[in-house]
């Protein structure tokens, strides 16, 4: 009996699992598992979806001589740890009241049994999902709960004699079956995560290769000349797409591709002008859902996504198809990478425009210390965060544009130290991304923030507290920015506990002799030292300190 019973619930298990891999295939099963965070609707269809596969583990399970073997746990443990308690719990009570009404010695226990099991895997659902590898660990919780399942129908069943039999005959199978599904079901989820993943991966490579093609288009903004070249480079560059378009929020500014002849001018699309008016993406995947004017046009799919400035959207990127429904996740991913890279693009575009027209020498003296790989790393971390944390990156890049603008765009001589500190913070908030999470930057100003400053006098200061006292400890530190009034002087202070520096170079850190200090190294210190000795006095300037393994202080001191 007991071999019968093992072989009936592989074959049952085995069909049940290929269904679900040959389900994972299709591209809306796909996108509902991919979710991580579900809505209450989306919770509903889970806990529908495996409450229904449960069922169906029940009547294609074998019946014994007092109850049925089955695999009816598999679905509903497997709707907890995927789907939270809340799922699990209405997948066990859809499969459990159904098996309630086919009656038997443990109509109770066994019905009671699936929704526990439910609320339980369920109640892992936070710890599981931390796991890079999960199926394990479902294997386990899959097995303990088996083992519940089994205590259970022991406890509450009656006969107990029965009972005894009874869980004798199904407990071999079902205790190795069960927990060998689950965990199966998690693989075969797990596979359309890793599916995604290098989806994403390839998708960002592609991205930022064509984001080094068209950085000297877009550098200077977004015209048609410009945009023209950007959509000729991606059509190319992807090579299986019909059409690519930019837009402004009003004009076609380029169309490249299958459909040029009737894309010009005003926008065409009902699919573009929507994205324009509420931002994201819109997929359509459909003749009709693109929504052109022109009833001959011979397009069937497409994929639109917003170009931004900040928090306003000025323009739109497509790529169209000629199949219906045939824009693939790649296509999805890689105009979503695009589209952050170009805005980012062209929000240092700006940043140019502000550029060129400074004409303060000591303002065009401090932007030629910027570090050149600063925005290059600050783009890549940006990227980087783009498929894990949008939130994040999009917080980065505002503070990317928000750095580049207070660089180039002041105009005068001071600023208040409000207004030099949201400088200071949009780059300390770009690198505390690269050191992810290493470092800590506090700022103690117990006065008000109406001190009047030179502009651009303390980031110089900050850059070089984390690039050459905090970056060589690998495991960061903190940054203390302080300010204070003493004796008619409101004095700044920067200390970090860095690696310190050495003696011999403390002493020539701030000599002009270029003989004396190491090529290209703290020339922002010496630059800050310099302005404030020009506005101030000789007597004025940057006072360091500093401790071998202990950190540095620079502080300077300003005239009430």
């Amino acid at each position: 009996m007991v071999q019968y019973i093992f072989q009936h619930l592989i074959m049952i298990l085995t069909v049940v699992l290929g269904c679900i891999f040959l389900l994972s295939k299709a591209q809306s099963f796909r996108n509902l598992i991919l979710k991580r965070s579900l809505s209450f609707r989306e919770k509903i269809a889970y806990a529908i979806f495996f409450g229904i596969v449960g069922i169906l583990g029940t009547h294609t399970g074998i019946q014994t001589t007092y109850a049925i073997a089955n695999t009816r746990s598999v679905a509903v443990i497997t709707a907890g740890l995927v789907g939270g308690p809340w799922v699990g719990l209405g997948a066990g009570f859809i499969a459990g009241l159904e098996r309630y009404f086919l009656g038997g010695i443990t109509v109770l226990s066994s019905s009671g049994s699936t929704i526990l099991q439910g609320i339980l895997a369920g109640l892992y659902y936070s710890h599981f999902n931390t796991f890079n590898i999960r199926w394990p660990y479902a294997l386990l919780v899959g097995f303990i709960l088996e083992v519940v399942h089994m205590i259970v129908l022991l406890l509450f069943s009656e006969p107990y004699s029965q009972a005894w039999v009874m869980v004798q005959d199904i407990s071999p199978s079902m205790l190795l079956i069960n927990p060998l599904g689950i965990a199966m079901f998690i693989a075969i989820l797990d596979s359309i995560y890793e599916e995604k993943e290098k989806v994403e991966g390839k998708a960002a490579q592609l991205a930022l290769q064509i984001a080094g093609k068209t950085l000297n288009y877009l550098r200077k903004g977004l015209n048609e000349k410009n945009a023209y070249q950007t959509a000729a480079t991606i059509f190319q560059s992807v090579g299986n797409l019909d059409a690519v378009v930019i837009t402004s929020l009003d004009n076609v500014l380029a169309f490249v591709g299958t459909g040029a002849d009737h894309h010009k001018g005003v926008i065409q699309t009902s699919s573009t002008m929507k994205v324009l008016t509420a931002g994201n993406y819109v997929l359509a995947r459909s003749k009709k859902e693109i929504g052109c004017k022109d009833p001959d046009c011979p397009l069937q799919s497409k994929i639109v996504v917003a170009l931004k400035d900040q928090d306003a959207i000025i323009g739109s990127l497509g790529f169209y198809k000629l199949k219906p429904d045939s824009i693939t996740p790649f296509e999805i991913e890689l105009i979503k990478g695009l589209s952050q890279l170009i805005s980012t693009q062209l929000e240092v575009s700006k940043v140019e425009k502000y550029s060129a027209l400074r004409a303060a020498a000591e303002i065009k003296a401090l932007q030629a210390q910027i570090n050149p790989h600063f925005l290059f790393n600050a783009i890549n971390t940006i990227v980087y965060y783009c498929r894990s944390q949008p939130e994040t990156a999009r917080g980065l890049l505002l503070n990317l544009a928000d750095f580049y603008r207070n660089n180039l765009s002041q105009a005068g001589e001071w600023v208040d130290l409000k207004t030099e500190l949201h400088h200071v913070d949009a780059y300390v908030q770009i690198e505390s991304a690269r050191f992810q999470g290493k470092l800590q930057v506090n700022y103690e100003f117990p006065e008000p923030y109406y001190k009047k400053l030179p502009a651009l006098i303390l980031q110089p200061i900050v850059e070089n507290a984390i690039k050459h006292g905090l970056y060589p400890k690998k495991t960061g530190g903190s940054i203390i920015i302080s300010g204070r009034t003493v004796a008619g002087f409101y004095i700044i202070t920067i200390a970090d506990n860095g690696v310190g520096i050495p003696e011999d170079k403390l002493k020539v850190l701030l000599d002009e002799n270029p003989v004396h200090r190491e090529a290209g190294t703290r020339i922002g210190l010496l630059n800050v030292h310099q302005r404030l000795q020009t506005m101030y006095g000789s007597e004025y300037g940057l006072k360091i300190t500093s401790e071998l393994g202990k950190g540095t202080s620079v502080s300077l001191a300003f005239p009430v």
